[in-house]
């Protein structure tokens, strides 16, 4: 089993979480003894979408739904031209943009229909807090990520994307906002752009994104820059408690 426990969403959530990548051969049965014997309160649990009857058995024993994630990859990227709106520049994020990252993050992913935000039982403002923390995390650990690309206004960040090598020709657009007052110009598409670029730099060869099936306007840009969609997973949260059971 592919199985852990996840000790920053413990963090944020307050008790013990853990995360399954769902392989053919697991067996709910073991999946439930391994989270008894570690006191699991939450299971993060990720499906391949081609694995349904597996997803069917572990609604069946209890796991809810939370979302459907679809993954868009770019083969043999290319260079693009990137053109920026009048008065926004681009640079490489620092440790020092930390805080603003994070600001940006949280107003972007407010109430976002990710898994996090679906599931009922957690706080609203803890959610927010993963994609806040997750971008401040981004520009001061490189087991984060790679790079974070900003676009700026003013001196501050209008927008990020943060880059990170998945294998080794492959690069993943893991993390990905524009500030809610600079939506409309541009910048995601200069931002996609330029992760496009940082690829081609680094002589990888693939770029790999992903998001919830419903977040139709991301994926628009990703079409438009010759993505295509590739595989998809669900998401679903199980909890523990007295007589549950997976």
């Amino acid at each position: 089993m592919n199985i852990w426990l996840s000790e920053i969403d413990k963090q944020r959530f307050g008790m013990v979480t853990a995360k399954l990548n769902v392989e053919h051969s697991d067996n709910v049965e073991d999946i439930e003894r391994w989270c008894r014997q570690k006191m699991v309160s939450m299971l993060i649990i990720r499906c391949p979408a081609e694995h349904l009857e597996k997803m069917q058995q572990l609604e069946r024993s209890g796991a809810e739904i939370m979302d459907t994630l679809v993954y868009y990859r770019k083969q043999e990227v290319t260079p693009v031209e990137v053109s920026l709106p009048a008065g926004y520049k681009t640079r490489l994020a620092v440790p020092d943009d930390a805080s603003e990252l994070e600001r940006v993050a949280k107003i972007a992913f407010s109430g976002f229909a990710g898994h996090y935000h679906a599931d009922p039982r957690l706080s609203n403002d803890d959610c927010d807090m993963v994609y806040g923390s997750w971008a401040a995390n981004s520009c001061m650990s490189k087991q984060v990520a790679d790079e974070v690309l900003v676009i700026v206004h003013n001196n501050a960040i209008a927008g990020f994307l943060t880059l990170k090598c998945s294998a080794s020709d492959t690069a993943e657009i893991a993390l990905n906002a524009v500030d809610p007052n600079h939506q409309g110009v541009g910048i995601y598409n200069a931002l996609v752009g330029l992760a496009r670029n940082w690829v081609v730099e680094r002589k990888l060869r693939s770029l790999i994104v992903s998001t919830q099936i419903t977040n139709v306007a991301p994926q628009k840009v990703w079409c438009r820059h010759g993505f295509e969609p590739y595989r998809s997973f669900y998401t679903l949260h199980k909890w523990f408690g007295n007589n549950d059971s997976i």
